[in-house]
């Protein structure tokens, strides 16, 4: 009798497993990026180099779903970059290891609304409309954003906002809307709250999006800060897709308040089919800055190739001159291998 009702047990446990096995799931994916190459930025030192991250930052994540009836859905997202040559941790600007992403949020027919580290809605469109997506290295727009790799560094918040809630609105006929907020967190004089808003249309061969940030200032905590600076931004990017060739726009206004300086960035860019495997890019972009009186101009442009090996993995090859007022130019050349995971 007791080793009937233990098996009976056994049955309505594992059925109660894999009944919570198919309303939810959890999966491990990612991104390696490494490419050999000789960069110079300009005014800097060539220098010869086996790196990751140059076409895309490397990366690697852990995400998950449950359905909680009705249409409603619990999710989870920790992704973390990583320095694939290295085997280092690549932190964000709050010095955090899941610096990509790390949120906890509920979506349905409502859309979703998200708790934690969130994509900030600038990082989509700056990627989403040029032809380099997020490449911090080979893409006009990344560079003149963030200077990871370049001369100029014109955001003073990271690619997402940290302690964050953001609401993204369902589909509406093509139209998806942002809306984005991170409190301060702190009494301390100065300080204040950050927030973003963007709409989003896509339909068929057209895409365009505007946003609108209003970055704070945070406190330095552990030696990080993660707001740096108090301004506006507006940004318009656009594409369409003519079928032989995909045009890229993109304009973004930054006035910096703390600097007392205004960025004027410009891209535009190209993507053409080759072949149901191949294609070629090239985008140019400028970062014009008035401080003060004083003018900086930097400039990029990018010439690249890339060829489909499967599904999964590509091989790219990528040429880039970088000028900025008052230096001598940097060329810089690439060639390299992503795989997805």
């Amino acid at each position: 009798m007791f080793a009937k009702k233990t098996l009976v047990a056994a049955a309505a446990l594992l059925a109660v497993a894999g009944a919570a096995q198919a309303q939810s799931s959890v999966k491990l994916y990612g991104m390696v990026d490494m490419s050999v190459g000789s960069f110079e930025t300009a005014g800097g030192d060539r220098t010869t180099e086996v790196a990751s991250g140059r076409m895309m930052t490397s990366y690697f994540g852990l995400s998950g779903s449950e359905d909680l009836g009705g249409g409603l859905k619990a999710e989870f997202v920790l992704e973390s970059f990583l320095a694939a040559d290295t085997g280092s941790n690549v932190t964000n600007n709050a010095g955090g290891f899941w610096g990509r992403g790390s949120w906890v949020g509920l979506s349905g027919d409502f859309g979703r609304v998200a708790l934690g580290q969130y994509d900030n809605p600038l990082f989509a469109s700056g990627y989403l409309y040029n032809p380099f997506g997020s490449s911090m290295y080979f893409s006009p727009t990344m560079r003149h954003y963030y200077g990871i790799f370049g001369n100029v560094t014109s955001l003073g918040f990271d690619t997402g906002f940290v302690n964050s809630v953001t609401y993204e609105t369902p589909n509406m006929s093509g139209f998806v809307g942002t809306l984005q907020y991170s409190p301060k967190e702190s009494g301390a004089a100065g300080r204040k709250n950050s927030y973003s808003a963007a709409v989003n249309y896509t339909a068929g061969p057209l895409s365009a999006q505007l946003t609108y940030v209003k970055g704070g200032i945070s406190d330095t905590v552990g030696g990080f800060q993660t707001y740096k600076q108090d301004e506006k931004v507006w940004s318009l990017g656009a594409s369409y897709d003519f079928g032989v060739a995909k045009a890229f726009l993109q304009y973004t206004d930054v006035d910096d308040k703390t600097s007392a300086q205004e960025d004027k960035i410009y891209q535009v860019g190209v993507s053409v089919p080759l072949t149901d495997k191949a294609s070629v890019m090239a985008s140019y972009g400028q970062l014009k800055r008035d401080s003060g009186g004083s003018t900086l101009n930097d400039k990029v442009f990018s010439l690249g190739y890339g060829y489909a090996l499967s599904k999964r993995t590509d091989v790219y090859g990528v040429f880039t001159n970088n000028q900025t007022t008052n230096l001598e130019s940097g060329q810089s050349f690439a060639v390299g291998v992503r795989h997805n995971f």
